[in-house]
């Protein structure tokens, strides 16, 4: 059998580190990668291995990428400290470690959790997240939602086992959460010359709203369905709003330095 290394990145996640490495404290090798957490992740990390690196955090893709880097096994599977691998997930793996499996990369099948309700349709679903790598047959890159580019762009895999995500089980959670991911998600739109106009900004999250309840079956989930909706509404203003204010800033200085210079004239150097 292949061996197996489990890489977690982790920021102040002591509520629920233990969900996530109990279930694969049989793997060969875990490292756990800590962007300097303030509460009790290390200490809770440490009594489930002895390789935790504490790092600045430097973004999705180069953590995992950092984490790949220390694993020892043959193949790596890449967690958030939020996501829990199910008996079911367990099982396919083992059998994966044992057959070798057919691709160098695999997806899993993400089952989403909205204040302890699962999600199952909406915006999300199907969920299907790059996790499990062959060592040395690829890396991540991205930004919010990172990727694994296999060696060769060679296609991944599905594996179709549950991965529990309990990622936002409060409103406090979720709100955390999206204030986090929506500003990575606007820097990238920023850097990529995205700019947002006022009508955009109101009609979008109502757009996305309707898309991830109706067009997308969110309903199929009652009420949570409903409230995971408006959600998905709030986490497009977020992320728009961002890219909006930073567009209107930039319109400020520009008019800022048009009214010191009005005739256009050069200005001598300081």
């Amino acid at each position: 059998m292949q061996t197996l290394s489990v890489v977690v990145i982790t920021r102040n996640e002591e509520r629920k580190l233990r969900c996530c490495l109990d279930p694969v404290s049989w793997a060969d090798d875990i490292v756990v990668v800590d962007s300097y957490s303030t509460d009790a992740t290390v200490e809770i990390a440490e009594t489930y291995t002895g390789r935790v690196f504490r790092r600045a955090w430097s973004g999705f893709a180069d953590q995992r990428n950092f984490g790949m880097e220390q694993a020892r096994g043959e193949w790596i599977l890449f967690l958030d400290a939020d996501e829990y691998v199910t008996g079911g997930l367990e099982q396919r793996i083992r059998e994966l470690l044992r057959d070798g499996g057919d691709y160098d990369a695999y997806k899993i099948h993400r089952l989403e959790h909205f204040l302890r309700f699962p999600i199952r349709h909406g915006t999300l679903n199907p969920s299907y997240q790059p996790r499990l790598l062959r060592k040395g047959k690829g890396y991540w890159t991205g930004g919010a939602h990172a990727h694994i580019e296999v060696d060769g762009h060679g296609e991944l895999g599905l594996i179709h086992e549950d991965l529990y995500h309990d990622s936002h089980n409060s409103l406090s959670d979720f709100i955390e959460r999206i204030n986090q991911y929506t500003t990575v998600d606007a820097e990238e739109r920023i850097l990529a010359g995205q700019r947002v106009g006022r009508l955009r900004l109101v009609l979008s999250p109502v757009g996305m709203a309707w898309k991830c309840y109706i067009v997308k079956k969110g309903y199929r989930d009652g009420f949570p369905g409903l409230l995971f909706s408006l959600c998905m509404g709030i986490y497009s203003f977020l992320r728009l709003v961002k890219v909006w204010q930073h567009g209107s800033r930039v319109e400020e200085r520009t008019e800022g330095r048009a009214k010191d210079n009005p005739e256009g004239r050069a200005q001598s150097p300081s």
